[in-house]
């Protein structure tokens, strides 16, 4: 079995060195413990929305909306106007599923979490880009107390009332790259990215108004295969360059709260693909059979990659993300 070390042995033997982050669910699965918004979104079970879902393969609420209400233009035009009709009616109805699922997934403010902020900090301040998979806003309120972290929408202005700021532009500084968008980001009819603020309502009080009132819905990518997120990546330009960030870059990566999983394979072919200097990976509480089956994914990638980038495995947990101050800090 290959060896484990520890966070701070894997920070020590990578000291001068520039470091990615890459973080998964695991990073938020303290605060945030779902599997996917569809989950929460109480949608009624053997409904014809639910198999809607099923049907299309997706976990994806605006590609449902999308099918629902071009049916409706199908419907409208064979002239059933009372089906066409309940369409509409239906594809409002996704939207709200998708608002419940962000109220019951995310409390209101960032205030409403007892997150352990300095710990998470001194985590992050280890690494020069963060590549984040979740489109939870954990890591959103987190990086607030991080001014220097910038994530590309510095430049833009702030719109609608001041509660949205954008759009992304390339050029700025940025160090953060939502891999699979964010639950704050919405775009525009001209494929603008703008991210959400906190205006007084609170975020989620912004993603809320923008989902019920506009008929808008975040840019995140909830796809159930590595083929279909790739595509969705593909399909949208912010999501595209940030992508693209992951496959240039020539750090050295570390992974964390994430396993390795075939749905997520685009990733560690971008990884391995990359001129990465090393990749630590992080294990929550590794055994034998753990280690040995995430090496055996990790060769394969990096075999298909080209054997240019080595692996070495960390224990995940001695990275104390959310352990708050230490003993000394706290008596400061």
């Amino acid at each position: 079995m290959p060896d484990v070390i520890s966070f701070q042995d894997a920070i020590d033997a990578t000291d001068g060195e520039d470091r990615a982050l890459l973080i998964g669910n695991g990073f938020s699965v303290e605060y945030f413990n779902y599997s996917n918004l569809l989950a929460e979104a109480k949608l009624e079970d053997g409904g014809p929305i639910k198999a809607l879902f099923t049907a299309l393969d997706t976990r994806d609420f605006e590609a449902v909306v999308r099918s629902i209400e071009d049916a409706a233009i199908v419907e409208r035009a064979y002239g059933n106007k009372e089906h066409a009709d309940q369409l509409v009616r239906d594809a409002q109805t996704v939207r709200e599923a998708l608002v419940t699922a962000v109220n019951e997934t995310h409390p209101e403010h960032r205030e409403d979490l007892e997150l352990r902020y300095e710990s998470a900090l001194a985590f992050l301040s280890h690494f020069g880009n963060v590549f984040s998979l979740n489109y939870d806003l954990l890591l959103y309120w987190v990086k607030i107390d991080m001014p220097k972290m910038y994530d590309g929408f510095a430049r833009g202005d702030r719109i609608d009332d001041g509660r949205f700021l954008g759009p992304f532009d390339e050029d700025a500084y940025c160090h953060v790259f939502n891999l699979h968008g964010g639950l704050h980001l919405f775009q525009s009819e001209i494929g603008d990215v703008y991210k959400a603020l906190n205006d007084g309502d609170g975020v989620i009080g912004n993603i809320t108004h923008e989902i019920a009132k506009k008929g808008r819905l975040p840019l995140y990518v909830a796809e159930g295969t590595s083929t279909s997120k790739l595509r969705k990546i593909n399909s949208v330009e912010y999501l595209r360059h940030c992508y693209r960030k992951l496959q240039e870059t020539t750090a050295t990566v570390f992974v964390f709260g994430h396993s390795a999983d075939s749905n997520d394979s685009h990733i560690y072919h971008a990884i391995f693909g990359s001129k990465a200097k090393h990749v630590y990976f992080g294990v929550f509480q590794p055994n034998a059979k753990k280690i040995t089956a995430l090496d055996a994914e990790l060769a394969k990638y990096k075999k298909l990659g080209g054997d240019d980038v080595p692996y070495s495995f960390f224990d995940s947990e001695t990275a104390h993300v959310w352990d708050g101050p230490s003993a000394v800090e706290e008596t400061k």
